[in-house]
């Protein structure tokens, strides 16, 4: 792979998924910092060789990540025993949202954020629709229409991403 299409790769990564690493960086690390850890998530990976072999970047891209935020933290850290149990906390925290489907993770600005509230309200954690519309101030029917707005919005954009 030369250096042009090596260039193209990573710009093509960085389109699909800043937002996703963003936001993963929020939950990771320091929330004001995280921008800066996706940008030297991306430099890391422009030093990297043979990026035409990496089969899922999207996973590969978060374990770059959550390294940057490790390596973050422990330069930040001032003594060895706060190291450690910020160290645990960041294992902690990637355990429990790769564990289980995180969908304002996963789908964070694909779709209006309270859309995919609603989203996960229904098909994640099971609520019905007259406990959803209860809690959103609106009418059950009402609430019907918007999550099936909602779902058709996420599957154009899965859709779209998918073929790009």
């Amino acid at each position: 792979m030369d250096a042009c299409e090596k260039k193209a790769l990573v710009e093509k990564w960085y389109h699909q998924y800043a937002n996703y690493l963003f936001h993963a960086a929020r939950l990771l690390g320091p929330a004001n910092q995280a921008e800066e850890l996706v940008q030297e998530t991306f430099r890391i990976v422009l030093e990297k060789d043979d990026l035409d072999e990496v089969t899922y970047p999207k996973t590969w891209l978060r374990k770059i990540l959550y390294n940057v935020v490790r390596n973050q933290l422990r330069l930040q850290s001032n003594s060895e025993s706060s190291l450690t149990g910020e160290a645990e906390a960041l294992h902690e925290r990637e355990a429990s949202y790769t564990d289980q489907l995180d969908v304002e993770l996963e789908y964070g600005g694909t779709i209006p954020e309270n859309d995919l509230r609603l989203l996960r309200l229904a098909f994640v954690e099971r609520y019905t629709y007259a406990e959803i519309a209860s809690e959103f101030g609106i009418s059950e029917k009402a609430c019907q229409k918007r999550a099936e707005r909602a779902r058709k919005r996420l599957k154009r954009f899965l859709e779209k991403e998918k073929f790009s």
